[in-house]
C-alpha cells in the first residue's frame, strides 16, 4: 500500500522526530538550542543480561551446596569402604557435639562415655588417620583422668611410631600435657631411639617437648646420654644426671665420649639442625671438654650457626664459648650472623649473655663500633624497655657490674678470663672506654629526646642514670642531656601529682644516683667497672 503525496512530508517529519529524537548539531552530536532531549531508550539486551545475572546467582549458590554435600557423601562411602571406616563415621558423628565450646559439662560426659565406648580396643587401628588424630586429641583433652589413662594405656608400645607420625605425634603431646602418670612413659619410650628421632622433623618436636617441658633432671640425661656413646645407650645409671658426674668417677672414659659426641654432632651442624635443647647441650658438654684442635674445628663449623642456639641456657653458654676460644675470624663470623636479629637476641632470658660476651672479649672495637654497637644504637627505646635488653646497654655503660649483668653470665665471663687473657690482648679496660665512646653519643641523644617519659619508668630510668653519669661524647651533647633533666627539676612541684621528678619515686632514684654519684665514688669489687668521668656537670 503506498504513501499519499500530500503525506510524505508529514510522515518523514513525524517519523524523523519519534525515532531520532531532538535535532542534533553535526559537529558536536549536541542538542540545538531549543530542541528536546532524547528520551533514553531501554536497552532490552541489558535487561536480559541482568535477570540472567541474578538467576544465575542463585543457581550458583544452590549448585555450591549440592556439590559440597556431594563431595561430603563421596567422602564418606570412601571411608566406609574401608574396615574402620563404620567405626571412624561414627566416632566423628560424636565428635562433633563433643568438641563443642557451649556444650554443658553433664552432656560432654554423656558424650565421652559414648565416643569411648567405640573407640575402646581400637584406637590403635585408626590413631594414625587424621580425623581420628583430632578426635583422640580432643578425647584426651576433655575427658576425665581415667579416660584418659585408658587411652595412653592402650597406645603403650606405640609412642616411638606415634612420634614420628604428622598427625599421631600431636596425640604424643596431648599425652604429655594432660596425663602425669604416662608422662614419663613416653619418655622413657624413647631411650635407645634419641639418635635416630632427633634426625626426623616430626619426632624431633616431640622430643623437644619431652627434654624441655617436662623431663627432670635425670630423665634429662638419660635422653641426651645416647649421644655420648653406645654404652650410656645401653645402660642406664639412676644416679647420673650429668656428664661431670661419669668422668669424675670414670675419667679414662673422656676420649671415647668426646668421639661420640663428635659423630652425632657433625652430621647435624652439616645439616644446620641444632635447634633442639639436647642438641644444644651436647655441644656445650664438648666444646667444655674437647682439647684446643678439637674444639677450634667445632667452633668453625657452628659458627654461622651460633645464632640458632642463643635461645637456650646451655646453646647461650655454648655461644659464650665460641666466642671465648674462637679465632678473630670466628668471633666475627659469629656477630656477623646477628645482623637483622639483634633486638631478638638482646631480648631473650638467655641470649642477652652472648652479646654481653662478644662485647667483653672482641679486640676489634672499631668493627664492633661499626657494626654490633650501631645497630644496638639504632633499637636503644626497645632495649632500655626491656627486661632483658636493658642489660647489654648497661653493660656498654658500667661494665661488669653485678647490679645489671646476671649472676649466671657474670660467673661464665670470670671463669673464662684466663683463657681471654690468651686469646684476646687489649686491655679490658681500653676495649670497655671505647665501645662505650661509640655508644655514648646514642645514648645522650635518646635521654635528650625521651627524658620526659623515660625517667619516670622503672627500667629506662637505669639507662637514664647511668648515661647522665658516664657517657663521654662531647660537652655540647652531654650538656644538652643534663640541660633536659634540670628542665624537670625546675618545675613546680604541685602536691596532688606524683609527675614531678622530685615527687615521683622512680624518678627521684635517678636524680638521688646522681647526687651521691658525684660527691661519692662508687665501690665495685669488680676492676673492670669504669670509673665516672671528669666532665659531668657539678
Amino acid at each position: 500500500m503506498g504513501i499519499p503525496a500530500n503525506n510524505k512530508a508529514s510522515w518523514k517529519s513525524s517519523r524523523g522526530k519519534a525515532g531520532a529524537g531532538a535535532k542534533k548539531n553535526k559537529r558536536t552530536r549536541e542538542p540545538e538550542d531549543g530542541a528536546q532531549p532524547a528520551k533514553k531508550r531501554v536497552n532490552n539486551q541489558d535487561k536480559y543480561d541482568n535477570e540472567k545475572r541474578k538467576h544465575m546467582v542463585k543457581w550458583n549458590a544452590v549448585s555450591e551446596t549440592s556439590r559440597g554435600q556431594q563431595q561430603k557423601k563421596l567422602k564418606t562411602d570412601r571411608v566406609m569402604t574401608r574396615p574402620t571406616g563404620e567405626l571412624r563415621v561414627e566416632a566423628v558423628k560424636i565428635w562433633e557435639e563433643l568438641r563443642r565450646g557451649d556444650i554443658e559439662n553433664d552432656k560432654r560426659a554423656l558424650k565421652m562415655k559414648e565416643i569411648m565406648e567405640v573407640l575402646r580396643g581400637k584406637i590403635k587401628e585408626i590413631v594414625f588417620k587424621r580425623d581420628m588424630s583430632r578426635v583422640i586429641q580432643t578425647c584426651i583433652k576433655v575427658g576425665n583422668e581415667e579416660q584418659r589413662n585408658e587411652i595412653a594405656e592402650e597406645l603403650m608400645g606405640s609412642y616411638v611410631d606415634l612420634s614420628r607420625s604428622l598427625y599421631g605425634r600431636h596425640i604424643l603431646m596431648a599425652i604429655l600435657k594432660y596425663s602425669n602418670k604416662y608422662r614419663s612413659k613416653v619418655i622413657s619410650s624413647f631411650y635407645g631411639h634419641v639418635r635416630k628421632l632427633i634426625r626426623h622433623k616430626d619426632a624431633a618436636a616431640v622430643l623437644e617437648e619431652c627434654y624441655a617441658v617436662y623431663a627432670n633432671a635425670g630423665q634429662r640425661w638419660k635422653l641426651v646420654a645416647e649421644l655420648y656413646g653406645n654404652e650410656f645407650a645401653v645402660f642406664k645409671d639412676n644416679d647420673t644426671t650429668s656428664l661431670d658426674t661419669v668422668l669424675a668417677q670414670n675419667p679414662q672414659k673422656l676420649p671415647v665420649v668426646l668421639d661420640a659426641l663428635k659423630t652425632a654432632l657433625v652430621p647435624l651442624l652439616q645439616k644446620g639442625t641444632v635447634q633442639l635443647s639436647i642438641v644444644h647441650r651436647a655441644l656445650l658438654d664438648y666444646l667444655r671438654y674437647a682439647d684446643s684442635r678439637d674444639r677450634l674445628e667445632m667452633i668453625e663449623a657452628m659458627r654461622g650457626l651460633v645464632i640458632e642456639v642463643v635461645h637456650t641456657k646451655e646453646g647461650a653458654h655454648a655461644g659464650m664459648l665460641c666466642l671465648l676460644y674462637g679465632t678473630p675470624k670466628d668471633r666475627k663470623a659469629i656477630v656477623k650472623s646477628f645482623k637483622g636479629y639483634l633486638q631478638r637476641i638482646a631480648c631473650e632470658e638467655h641470649g642477652y649473655a652472648v652479646l654481653i660476651s662478644a662485647l667483653d672479649c672482641i679486640d676489634d672495637t672499631v668493627y664492633m663500633n661499626k657494626t654490633l654497637v650501631q645497630d644496638l644504637g639504632a633499637i636503644l627505646p626497645e632495649l632500655v624497655a626491656d627486661q632483658y635488653g636493658r642489660r647489654v646497654v648497661l653493660y656498654l655503660l658500667g661494665g661488669r657490674n653485678p647490679q645489671y649483668v646476671g649472676s649466671e653470665a657474670l660467673k661464665i665471663m670470670k671463669d673464662g678470663d684466663a683463657v681471654r687473657a690468651e686469646t684476646s690482648k687489649k686491655d679490658p679496660v681500653v676495649r670497655h672506654s671505647e665501645l662505650l665512646t661509640g655508644i655514648s653519643e646514642a645514648l645522650l641523644r635518646w635521654v635528650t629526646d625521651n627524658i620526659e617519659t623515660a625517667i619516670f619508668d622503672p627500667m629506662p630510668s637505669q639507662s637514664v642514670s647511668e648515661t647522665l653519669l658516664r657517657a663521654t661524647a662531647d660537652d655540647g651533647r652531654k650538656r644538652a642531656a643534663w640541660d633536659a633533666v634540670l628542665a624537670l627539676v625546675r618545675r613546680e612541684v604541685d602536691g596532688t601529682n606524683d609527675k614531678h621528678v622530685l615527687v615521683n619515686p622512680i624518678a627521684n632514684r635517678v636524680i638521688t644516683n646522681c647526687i651521691k654519684a658525684e660527691h661519692t665514688a662508687p665501690t665495685s669489687p669488680d676492676a673492670a667497672l669504669p670509673d665516672l668521668p671528669k666532665g659531668n656537670p657539678a
